[in-house]
């Protein structure tokens, strides 16, 4: 890439405000790894945001060097630094850059998802490390003696009558999307709950989050209530209730298992395509994610492969089936190659704010990016022969849906 120079211009825009909990995140996990430079760089981006339009006014680089007292190329190596670590993405338009800043991760994802929080070890000695990572813990009330009498919505709220569909984008949001309850996923609960001695298991440690998050898992780790059952045990404290994040390690751990030995069990996935649901949407709303990567003739993915595929349903918010649509176009305009976390996350959070929340409009989504795609080569090129087209995404039996126009 081109070095910066400082009379290039740049605009910022944050997406949401920095809280006391992300400031504490930033300097005592972030900043260890990046350094004070590109952490004082951050801060200075954010500070140069309007608060309200969450963008900035147009600026000069050399207007930062002036702020930061730094050279634009070690400026543009801190920025690499931002990139690298997930709390910038660039973009550039001729001489002019925008950068997008993005919020922080929470303390448990930050030390326990992903390589940050190994990296963070390995930079520090094992007593600093405990002694940050302390400063995050936090305290939590024994519930055995309560039984829970939260109303849901529905309790309090009436429905509405022929309520339109409502949505407003590019509104200010602090927050993530919460987990969802993954539906259509080939996994029995009632079968997994009496498949555990009554010893082992209490009523009111099996909440709605732990019943997502088992449906989650077993969606895309592909394991059957038995190998549930026997993670679940693993995963139980002495007052038998289940660790969230355990349960996903110790997931992922059984897929690694099964990756070193060859399952047998992948002989039962592998029906004959033409045993699959022959429309598009039908299909992406009934299979597996495992089912959908040996049906595009990929190998094996890992385990932290799988885990972007986990994160993209907990803290996104996607429907496993729009998932689907999108690893599948991902990995066909990557040309089969799996990207890091950040770029779904990017993509799937410009789907939602599109308000992509179907099969059916993720797939009609799909098909509206390629032609679009193709509209601005041929506009770009000014009459001149030859077509660079976007893939779309290709399921080899069902070509005919994706080129024609039968969705």
């Amino acid at each position: 890439m081109e070095t910066l120079r400082r009379s290039d211009r740049f605009l910022v825009q944050s997406k949401a405000d920095l809280t006391d909990v992300d400031l504490q995140v930033l300097s005592l996990l972030y900043q260890p790894l990046i350094g004070s430079s590109a952490m004082t760089l951050y801060f200075v981006l954010h500070s140069l945001c309007d608060r309200q339009t969450t963008i900035s006014e147009e600026a000069l680089h050399g207007d930062l060097e002036s702020l930061l007292s730094m050279k634009t190329a070690k400026l543009e190596a801190a920025r690499q630094k931002l990139e690298a670590i997930g709390l910038l993405n660039a973009h550039l338009s001729e001489d002019r850059f925008l950068y997008v800043l993005n919020t922080p991760l929470s303390p448990d994802a930050f030390v326990n998802d992903g390589v940050l929080g190994q990296y963070l070890r390995a930079y520090l000695t094992k007593e600093r490390f405990s002694k940050i990572v302390s400063r995050f813990k936090i305290k939590t009330v024994k519930t055995d003696s309560f039984h829970p009498i939260t109303k849901s919505f529905n309790d309090v709220f009436e429905q509405l009558p022929d309520a339109p569909t409502l949505y407003e984008p590019s509104l200010l949001s602090n927050a993530k999307a919460a987990a969802i309850r993954v539906s259509g996923v080939d996994f029995d609960l009632r079968t997994f709950r009496e498949s555990i001695p009554k010893d082992y298991f209490a009523d009111e440690w099996f909440g709605e989050d732990v019943r997502s998050k088992i449906l989650t898992l077993a969606y895309v780790y592909g394991l059957d209530e038995l190998a549930m059952k026997e993670i679940y045990l693993k995963s139980i404290d002495s007052m038998l209730r289940p660790d969230l994040t355990k349960l996903s390690i110790l997931a992922r751990e059984i897929y690694g298992e099964t990756i070193k030995r060859g399952s047998a069990a992948d002989e039962d996935v592998r029906k004959p395509l033409a045993e699959r649901p022959a429309d598009p949407i039908e299909y992406f709303q009934a299979v597996s994610f495992k089912t959908l990567i040996e049906d595009m003739q990929m190998e094996r993915l890992s385990s932290a492969d799988l885990r972007t595929v986990e994160r993209l349903i907990d803290e996104v918010g996607l429907d496993k089936g729009v998932v689907n649509v999108l690893v599948a176009y991902v990995l066909q305009i990557k040309d089969r190659k799996m990207p890091s976390y950040e770029y779904f996350e990017k993509l799937a959070l410009d789907w939602k704010r599109e308000g992509i929340e179907s099969v059916k409009s993720a797939v009609q989504f799909v098909k509206h990016l390629s032609s679009e795609f193709n509209r601005r080569k041929e506009e770009k090129k000014n009459g001149k022969t030859g077509k660079e087209k976007l893939p779309e995404v290709e399921i080899p039996w069902m070509d005919e849906y994706w080129t024609g126009s039968k969705l």
